[in-house]
């Protein structure tokens, strides 16, 4: 996000506002190329219609016209890319999305470790490539907080003023993105910016938006920051309620009113007593943690047995401990994340590794993957 610091991006931006960021065309170079979306896509077996997506004005295209739609139709069976179909939707020129691609590329995990690390929450990364003049998708606003990353071709962008204050999927915040009620609830554009390769794009979740390439092909990485929320830890809750004895047996009759008052107030009691246990705030907690590592980081070296243990670097510390070297201090501070073995090999071995480590770990400098 250079030249926006950490501290003032995180004062003004997240959840409140749009940011552009103008680059230049050697900030994104090795992220991702046409050269990188030929190789993957090229992974014929690994495309479906549930991975892939072909999106015009609005509407996806049905699975049955790009992929096959009979075990008959290819060794891979139903459901896989049929070349010669795909090919021949293409030439209607549809926005194509490539969905979870997070961990497709070395440099796409890292990216996605860092934003990762810095958010703490999952990221989900759909690579879109579109064609000039030819509208994928129209306006609307995303129920997460969105990064564009522009590294092939120019898009012109159209934010618009209006957000969708905390939209969640699966609720009635969903008519709010029909096709008939946009243009009544976006509001004027707010700003214009065309990106080109290099340039970085915020939108805050709801924020009203669409995008139409301006070059002849443009390719994007569209990364989502799904945080936690507060439904999130209801459901967690509720999955653990069977093991409640009181919430296993039947309510008395509704005949007797004091009975039925009484248990249900029991309920209520049992209830926040659980909501509010220390044991249920660690297990979210760990939650947390955990689903903010999923994909970016590797988990294997083999053939070693042992899994890689990375270390998430917590910059709004400030607690320095006194016993770490300027020079370790310096390096670990000009990361998001890294590895045991990464500071085993670049500054530290054996035992004053693991000295350093716990150094660390004890001021809040830095906490481990669970």
């Amino acid at each position: 996000i250079s030249p926006i610091g950490r501290e003032r991006f995180f004062a003004e931006f997240p959840g409140q506002k749009p940011l552009y960021i103008k680059g230049d065309t050697s900030k994104l170079s090795d992220l991702f190329s046409w050269q990188d979306f030929d190789e993957i896509i090229n992974e014929g077996a690994y495309w479906t219609g549930t991975n892939l997506t072909l999106v015009a004005n609005g509407q996806a295209l049905k699975a049955d016209d790009y992929c096959a739609n009979s075990d008959t139709d290819s060794v891979f069976g139903p459901h896989r890319l049929d070349r010669e179909k795909l090919l021949g939707c293409l030439r209607q020129k549809p926005s194509l999305v490539l969905d979870f691609c997070q961990s497709q590329t070395e440099p796409l995990a890292s990216l996605s470790a860092t934003l990762e690390s810095v958010f703490r929450c999952y990221v989900e990364l759909h690579i879109i490539a579109s064609w000039e003049s030819k509208k994928g998708f129209v306006s609307h606003f995303d129920h997460n907080d969105v990064f564009i990353f522009q590294t092939e071709g120019r898009k012109v962008w159209n934010i618009y003023k209006n957000r969708y204050e905390e939209p969640l999927t699966g609720t009635d915040h969903e008519s709010a993105k029909l096709s008939d009620r946009v243009d009544d609830l976006k509001g004027d554009i707010l700003m214009q910016p065309e990106l080109s390769p290099g340039d970085v794009l915020y939108l805050p979740k709801g924020q009203y938006h669409d995008a139409l390439a301006s070059s002849d092909a443009t390719l994007h990485l569209s990364y989502r920051l799904e945080h936690c929320n507060g439904r999130d830890f209801l459901k967690m809750i509720f999955a653990h309620l069977a093991q409640v004895p009181l919430l296993r047996q039947p309510l008395p009759s509704l005949d007797d009113t004091e009975a039925h008052d009484t248990h249900l107030g029991a309920i209520t009691d049992e209830l926040a007593t659980l909501i509010k246990s220390p044991e249920a705030r660690e297990f979210f907690s760990n939650y947390q943690k955990l689903s903010s590592t999923q994909d970016g980081f590797p988990s294997f070296n083999f053939p070693s047995e042992e899994l890689i243990q990375f270390y998430r670097v917590r910059h709004e510390t400030a607690v320095v401990p006194d016993d770490v070297p300027e020079n370790i201090l310096a390096w670990i501070k000009s990361r998001d994340f890294f590895s045991a073995d990464e500071l085993e090999n670049i500054l530290l071995s054996g035992e004053m590794r693991s000295q350093v480590l716990s150094a660390l770990e004890g001021a809040g400098l830095i906490e481990s993957r669970l």
